[in-house]
Parts: C-alpha cells; sequence; structure tokens
C-alpha cells in the first residue's frame, strides 16, 4: 500500500473516532472549523474560499437559535473550536497539528467555562440540553435494537440496566468526549484543507503519535480534583480532565507498542497473530498502554529503544 493510500486510511479513521465520539453533529464538527481554516489560511483560492462560505451558509441557514438552545450549543462549539485552532495557528504555527488541536480543544473548553462567569447557569442549561439529547438518542437505539430482536424478559432487563449505566456515563463525561472528538476532527479539517493543494501533506503514521509532555499537568490537575473536594463542578471538570487526557495517554502508549512491533515484526503473519493476541488481551494490553504513555513523558520510550539498537 503506497503511502498515500496509507494516509487516506488514517483519514478515515479520525473521520470514525468523529462519529463515535462526538455527542454533537459530526459533520458540523468537522465542516465549521474547516471552513474557518479555510477562511483564515486560503484566502487567495477563491473557489475554495466560496465553498467554505456555503458551508456557513448552510450551517447557520436553519434553526432559530431563539427557540432551539441545541442549535446555539452546537454551532457556537464548532465556532469556539475552529477560531481557537485559527488563533493557535498563527501564534505556532511550528507545532504539529495534534499539538494545536489539543491545544484548541482546551482553549474552547476553558472560554465555554468562562461563559458561566459572564453569564451564571449557562452550564446547567447545557447539560439540560446534552442530556436530554443523550437520552432520546439511547431511546432511539433501543428502540431500533427492541423492533428487530424484541427482547423480554431478563435480556429485556439486562437492556435496561446497560441503557442506564451508559447514559449516566456520556451525561458526567461528554465534555471530554466532545474534547477527544475535537482533536480527532480539526486534525481531519487541517489535513482536508491541506489536500486540494500541491504541497500535500501526508498524516503521521500511528506509531509517531505524541504531544506535548507538558501536558501532564492538565492530567495531575484533574487527579487532584477528583481527589480532593472542592465542590461538584469541580469534581466534574477533574473527571473530564483525567478522561480526556487518560484516552490521550493510552493511545500514546498503544503509539509505542506499534513501534516496537513494527521494529521486531518482519513477518504479515506474525503480526496479524500479534494483533489477535492483543485483542484477547485488551485489559492487559490497556493497562501497558497508560503506563507506557505516561512513561514517556519524562522517558522518550522509542528513542532510548532505537538508541539501544543502533548500539547493538
Amino acid at each position: 500500500m503506497s503511502e498515500r493510500a496509507w494516509t487516506f486510511f488514517r483519514a478515515s479513521w479520525l473521520a470514525l473516532a468523529v462519529a463515535m465520539l462526538s455527542p454533537i453533529s459530526p459533520i458540523l464538527l468537522v465542516l465549521i472549523p474547516m471552513a474557518l481554516m479555510t477562511l483564515a489560511f486560503r484566502l487567495k483560492d477563491a473557489m475554495v474560499v466560496i465553498v467554505a462560505g456555503l458551508v456557513l451558509l448552510v450551517a447557520f441557514g436553519g434553526g432559530s437559535a431563539a427557540s432551539d438552545a441545541g442549535w446555539m450549543a452546537t454551532r457556537g462549539w464548532c465556532l469556539l473550536l475552529g477560531g481557537s485552532f485559527v488563533i493557535v495557528t498563527m501564534a505556532q504555527r511550528h507545532r504539529s497539528t495534534l499539538s494545536r488541536a489539543i491545544a484548541a480543544s482546551v482553549l474552547a473548553g476553558c472560554a465555554v467555562l468562562a461563559s458561566e462567569i459572564v453569564r451564571p447557569g449557562s452550564l446547567a442549561e447545557l447539560d439540560w440540553w446534552m442530556g436530554t439529547e443523550i437520552r432520546s438518542a439511547a431511546d432511539l437505539a433501543v428502540g431500533m435494537f427492541e423492533s428487530v430482536l424484541s427482547p423480554a424478559g431478563e435480556s429485556g432487563e439486562r437492556l435496561s440496566e446497560t441503557l442506564r449505566l451508559v447514559v449516566a456515563f456520556q451525561q458526567d463525561t461528554y465534555p471530554a468526549l466532545l474534547a477527544l472528538a475535537s482533536v480527532a476532527a480539526l486534525s481531519l479539517g487541517w489535513f482536508l484543507v491541506h489536500r486540494s493543494r500541491a504541497d500535500f501533506r501526508e498524516l503521521a503514521a500511528v506509531r509517531h503519535f505524541r504531544f506535548s509532555d507538558n501536558l501532564v499537568w492538565v492530567l495531575i490537575a484533574g487527579l487532584a480534583l477528583v481527589v480532593f473536594p472542592a465542590g461538584a463542578l469541580a469534581d466534574r471538570i477533574g473527571q473530564n480532565a483525567a478522561l480526556f487526557m487518560g484516552a490521550l495517554y493510552l493511545l500514546r502508549g498503544v503509539a509505542i507498542l506499534i513501534w516496537m512491533a513494527a521494529a521486531s515484526i518482519s513477518s504479515a503473519w506474525a503480526a496479524l497473530a500479534l494483533s489477535a493476541v492483543a485483542v484477547l488481551l485488551y485489559p492487559v494490553v490497556a493497562g501497558t498502554a497508560i503506563v507506557l504513555g505516561l512513561t514517556d513523558t519524562w522517558v522518550d520510550v522509542r528513542r532510548r529503544l532505537a538508541s539501544a539498537r543502533n548500539d547493538d
């Protein structure tokens, strides 16, 4: 498979991550920030700018912010996210796309928290709307499931219990899920913005995944807010910060494991067998990946392993 084909394969995984993680419209989460990137960095390409303008016109042309809180919340977040990415990129263009996407997501999240100071009660309204959306989506999914399989008795009770657990988890953690989806959406949008240019930029392989080591303080602060009682809001912020960074460190650890496998496995069959074992032993693999990801903050595992292999 060519490098360009691998790049589109990685882009498809980013799109899948946005679709699976985002509690709001994944299409808007990609298109609105992408349109802002286009207007900020590709003003000389008239046709592309026209398309970006049409995207914004369609995105903001329907609905009513006065009567539909979700309309405003969804588009407001997408605007904050895209604007934050543009600002971060203008200030630090040399940083990797992923680092800028994480910084933009954190900046947009801080802006949302600041809105509570300007307009007290806004976060409670957002929570209520998001909870309603999550419950509606869950009810729709269960209705479709029941119409196909018609579960009854004990199986139906288990389904209801699982549904309650999933809904409760999503209601508590949707900020972290949205932040993770936003990072993927910004990375995908930046790739698509550059895809139609002559200076086509390929997406880096998963095994090279890394981010700023300074973000470990976000994880530490999140865990501190969870451990030390400081109110319901602080606890909620801590939980979501810990989940957000935990997911990133898990992916960083997985990247290290893939790098190690790629450096030592030469057979496709061996790679397939190792992948099957990893799936079967996913709790052990996930725990190992998180430990490796955190360790990589202080010890560049891939660089040290590469140096040791070269010395041999």
